[in-house]
């Protein structure tokens, strides 16, 4: 509570009184509220969107590749062509989102990618199976940079990387999940396929996690009935503070173009791009590359189990080191150098054994900076538009990173897979020298108004607003 309370009266600064007691206590209220209701939500809901994206891995060792006689790239494309999608829907998403109820955007993308990963059980060809995978990374753009968003306009700024940290987890804990159900299904008889029963199980879950949606989640917290009056009235006393009560707020064009020029979005996007490439690895490959060592399809799906909780427990630690490190960016880089020698350990040895651990290695530490990246940047933009528009860019050509390692794994390379284990390395490289320099560039920013506060007279409310992250007295967190 003391922590809470150092932090929170360090947000609020000297233009507004300290929290009284009273006070803090409705803080810590309304936030274990939204805990226990929207983040359980939320993080459920992106748990199901991992178990979707992770059902063509598994379905491809359960048959799939066979029975559709799929050739050459064509398991690359179908992996591929879900990032494609993403890529096409994700920057206008966060915009829809500003003129949709969030409570039915973001349980209505659950229910349209659920449908769309039912369907994909019935596809006859690589041509279909591509389609649909494209549909489905294009109805699932708008949730996961949704639910960021959503998470900025509900909690303090203090509060969001935590939340970022539980919510990034959530996918790993989907993850831990599939492996074993993939395996139980595909052991299963019936009229269906195994790959096919993997699709619409998958599907249904998610759909009906889906129907939840609106009876769970509230739109705004100035709305939300959950919550007491005095609850409200603290927590818009905050926002508002931050220039981040989305309720009252439109789209400002003016912060959507200083997103697009601001070269720190920039970096926080290649730093996106370069760790999603590492990150899916596992996701997309990791049943191949147990296979590949002569596990048969059933042994390969339960064992991801395994992979996937090292990367639940390196998602799920992020809450915890970048405030046990003192930054994000700290947190990055030493993930980034775990993740080096994951994959410099895959390289160097033949070892079928050696192989499995690197895989494990990289499976903990490549997600983080995947998570820790876009809760750093969200807790370092202000403005009611800004941050929307930053992290749809980010996840958008962020995600991207993904679609060079869909073709640079491929079956010919079994079961060393030098290509894309080498890619990978170099995207992660990339990544750590990008972070040190964006580190750099804040903490050079953060001196300068140290010594140069300026001058916000004469300027309009709405002018100071537009200021977003560029007002004077806003401070980044490294």
């Amino acid at each position: 509570m003391d922590e809470q309370r150092h932090e929170t009266t360090a947000l609020l600064g000297p233009a507004h009184p300290l929290l009284s007691d009273k006070e803090h206590e409705c803080l810590s209220s309304y936030v274990r509220k939204c805990d226990r209701r929207l983040m359980f939500y939320l993080c459920m809901g992106y748990a199901t969107d991992s178990l979707n994206k992770m059902a063509l891995s598994n379905a491809k060792i359960a048959g799939l590749t066979s029975d559709l006689n799929l050739r050459g790239t064509d398991i690359n494309w179908a992996l591929g062509a879900y990032y494609l999608g993403c890529f096409v829907f994700q920057l206008p998403s966060n915009l829809i989102l500003k003129k949709v109820r969030p409570t039915y955007w973001l349980s209505g993308s659950i229910f349209c990618w659920s449908l769309v990963t039912i369907l994909t059980a019935f596809v006859t060809s690589a041509r279909q199976l591509i389609w649909c995978r494209f549909m489905f990374g294009a109805v699932q753009a708008g949730y996961l940079t949704g639910s960021i968003y959503y998470i900025s306009f509900w909690y303090p700024r203090h509060m969001v990387r935590r939340r970022m940290g539980f919510f990034f987890a959530s996918a790993g804990l989907g993850g831990i999940c599939v492996g074993p159900l993939c395996s139980v299904l595909t052991s299963m008889d019936s009229k269906w396929l195994p790959w096919q029963r993997i699709f619409v199980v998958i599907g249904a879950i998610s759909l009906l996690w889906s129907l939840l949606g609106p009876f769970v989640l509230a739109d705004y917290p100035d709305t939300a009935s959950f919550l007491s009056s005095d609850e409200q009235q603290l927590i818009l006393k905050i926002m508002e503070h931050q220039n981040t009560v989305a309720s009252t707020q439109q789209v400002r064009f003016v912060q959507v173009k200083m997103a697009l020029l601001d070269f720190k979005v920039w970096l926080w996007t290649a730093i996106d791009f370069c760790a999603n490439a590492a990150t899916q690895v596992n996701g997309m490959f990791g049943p191949s590359i147990i296979e590949s060592h002569g596990y048969s399809p059933q042994t390969a799906q339960a064992l991801t189990a395994l992979t996937n909780f090292m990367a639940f427990s390196g998602m799920a630690s992020i809450a915890y080191t970048a405030r046990i490190l003192r930054g994000s960016s700290t947190a990055i880089a030493l993930s980034n150098i775990l993740t080096i020698c994951g994959f410099l350990l895959a390289l160097c040895s033949s070892n079928p054994s050696v192989h499995i651990l690197a895989l494990f290695v990289f499976s903990f530490a490549s997600p983080q900076p995947a998570a820790h990246g876009p809760a750093w940047q969200m807790c370092n933009l202000q403005g009611n538009t800004k941050p929307a528009m930053a992290a749809a860019m980010a996840s958008a050509f962020g995600g991207l990173g993904p679609l060079a390692t869909a073709f640079v794994y491929r079956d010919e390379d079994r079961p060393q897979y030098t290509r894309g284990h080498l890619v990978c390395l170099l995207m992660t490289v990339a990544c750590f020298v990008v972070t040190l320099v964006l580190r750099r560039v804040l903490a050079k920013e953060n001196r300068r108004r140290d010594l140069d506060c300026g001058d916000l007279e004469g300027m309009s409310d709405e002018q100071v607003q537009d200021l977003a992250d560029n007002h004077p007295h806003f401070r980044y967190r490294l």
